[in-house]
């Protein structure tokens, strides 16, 4: 089962590594992904160069990656720390893909999908309150990043295992460290709009 289990882990390591962005964008202009806009592989990113529907296909590519992993984790009835591992190794191909020179996106659509699939309660109820706090304060992705830290709380008082619940953690840690640039312009906006 161990032995099951790193395989499964790396294989989610590697479907994560798939770049949907980039490889629709390189494939659409010719560009490389990583030179437009913030760098990122995701779906936003993806939109400045093939629109909207560009956004959407990525998005929904990337959500399938954390899909399929999990799907594997369950299918071959992998333990709840393979589990968690996971969704960690899906997430960590997303963000630092080994053939992108680890230059990837920023994780949000890939770890919804595996989280979507292990616990789709955890996966609704964190969207649910992402959105409405970005939509509460329209103001910038910083609320929208504070609903997404809330996941392993939330994990825990749905009653998420406890191993469950720290790889959660990690996983909100490495999509926080992947959005860092954007949650410093965030904070910088709004304390530039306390001084005026």
């Amino acid at each position: 089962m161990i032995f099951t289990s790193i395989i499964i882990i790396l294989l989610s390591y590697l479907l994560g590594c798939i770049a949907v962005g980039y490889y629709l964008v390189r494939w659409r202009t010719g560009q490389d992904l990583r030179q437009i806009g913030s760098g990122a592989t995701g779906g936003r990113n993806a939109s400045r160069a093939l629109g909207r529907n560009g956004a959407i296909a990525t998005g929904l590519g990337d959500i399938l990656k954390g899909v399929v992993a999990m799907s594997l984790a369950i299918i071959f009835k992998l333990d709840t720390w393979a589990f968690a591992l996971v969704m960690i190794a899906v997430l960590a191909g997303h963000v630092w893909p080994f053939q992108l020179g680890f230059k990837g996106g920023k994780g949000l659509s890939a770890a919804f999908g595996a989280v979507l699939v292990y616990d789709y309660r955890l996966a609704l109820i964190v969207a649910f309150v992402a959105i409405v706090l970005f939509v509460i304060t329209r103001r910038n992705d910083l609320f929208f990043l504070l609903g997404i830290a809330c996941t392993p709380i939330v994990g825990f008082f749905i009653g998420d295992p406890l191993i469950i619940v720290a790889g959660l953690v990690a996983l909100v840690g490495i999509i926080l460290y992947a959005h860092r640039d954007n949650i410093r312009g965030s904070i910088k906006s709004s304390s530039i709009e306390k001084e005026l």
